[in-house]
């Protein structure tokens, strides 16, 4: 057989060919079910063949199961022009201490606003003037997708973009928001689809709180902080069935939203957590436990950090994983870059050093991160 390149990935040599390769192809896929997705987003290029076998819908759906086991952190962080992405393993079984290692995704221009991540795909968006460009990457594929561009209406507001997930018919859905407080308009777009255009729908009266830590998507439904009313200022929850394409609010007052809020998973109920305190060694958790009477319970949680800790103040308030854990990550770049898991149930605190942003050093940059990220071989053309 006639060599054209060799890759080894993890201690395993995998070869391209000029030829037809005589490897069965469920061995195949059994093989490039195992090797990280940068060696996959490579592999793409080398061989039609192979690129064929990575668009089957076997086996992104081989690939999304094995990755969504293994939940990593997503960092993203813009240097002068270029929008660098690294990831990171979301450890499960948290020591004290301990380290992991992050690792760059490919280098990308810097004029995207990241809005939010969801089931291995970013949603971000470009401003130019009144027009607003919602753009959907992939960083495990390096792939980007560019979907029709939105003209802000007289007297709107910039469209906010946010991106849903349908787990029944398995479909991406875009929604955006436009709002003058007296009157909204919301249109939708559905991926995967063939035709991407957006379209009206029905929507009650809501201006968005634009914050990326201010959305979640839970079993369907996506979920925002947002005003109801201007005057006085009324925060409400909104709730947007991704099937239905229908909206409803939760109500909730300002104690909940006190220092900002971040909207949480726990367990499949929806949840709010915050900082109590200046400090941020006060964590007050929301969790709503009967949508229908908008019936809440509360906890306080004191975190153990030590009294004469010195980056505090720069944390922020990222989620809260799959095990329960709160992650609180720096919102500036520091060296040593430490992220924490504060454990609801056990209380307990981890402190995790992540490796291999080092090169972050020199610009003092701000890092957003992403928890319960998973790399998705879903190529852009299949969108």
């Amino acid at each position: 057989m006639k060599l054209k390149q060799l890759e080894s990935v993890d201690n395993l040599t995998i070869s391209t060919s000029t030829t037809q390769s005589s490897i069965p192809v469920d061995l195949l896929i059994d093989i490039f079910s195992r090797v990280p997705s940068k060696s996959i987003a490579r592999f793409l290029c080398l061989s039609k063949s192979w690129a064929s076998i990575f668009s089957r819908p076997y086996f992104t759906e081989l690939f999304l199961t094995k990755s969504s086991s293994y939940p990593r952190l997503l960092f993203t962080t813009e240097v002068y022009d270029k929008l660098l992405l690294f990831s990171a393993p979301q450890t499960q079984n948290l020591g004290p201490k301990s380290s992991v290692v992050a690792r760059p995704y490919q280098t990308h221009s810097s004029n995207l606003e990241i809005t939010s991540s969801l089931h291995g795909l970013i949603c971000c968006q470009v401003k130019s003037g009144d027009y607003t460009t919602p753009v959907i990457c992939n960083p495990a594929t390096g792939e980007f997708l560019r979907l029709p561009k939105l003209k802000r209406d007289e007297q709107m507001q910039t469209p906010m973009i946010y991106c849903g997930y349908d787990p029944t018919d398995k479909k991406f859905k875009m929604l955006s928001i436009s709002d003058n407080f007296n009157t909204s308009q919301a249109r939708v777009l559905t991926l995967g689809t063939g035709k991407h255009l957006w379209r009206k729908i029905k929507c009650i009266p809501h201006n968005p709180v634009v914050s990326q830590d201010h959305m979640i998507c839970i079993d369907g439904v996506l979920y925002y902080l947002a005003y109801a009313d201007f005057e006085p200022m009324e925060y409400v929850i909104v709730s947007f069935d991704v099937k239905s394409e229908k909206f409803s609010f939760i109500n909730i007052d300002n104690e909940r939203t006190r220092l900002g809020s971040t909207l949480i998973n726990y367990k499949g109920k929806l949840g709010l957590v915050h900082f109590t305190d200046y400090n941020g060694k006060t964590l007050r958790l929301w969790l709503l436990e009967d949508g229908g009477t908008n019936k809440w319970s509360s906890s306080i949680h004191e975190l153990p950090l030590p009294g004469t800790h010195p980056y505090t103040n720069k944390y922020q308030i990222v989620g809260m994983t799959r095990t329960c854990d709160i992650v609180l990550s720096p919102h500036l770049f520091s060296d040593p870059f430490y992220v924490l898991y504060y454990n609801v149930e056990r209380k307990t605190l981890a402190r995790i050093e992540i490796q291999g942003l080092q090169e972050l050093k020199c610009y003092g940059a701000t890092i957003y991160t992403f928890h319960d990220y998973f790399e998705d071989l879903q190529l852009m053309k299949c969108l």
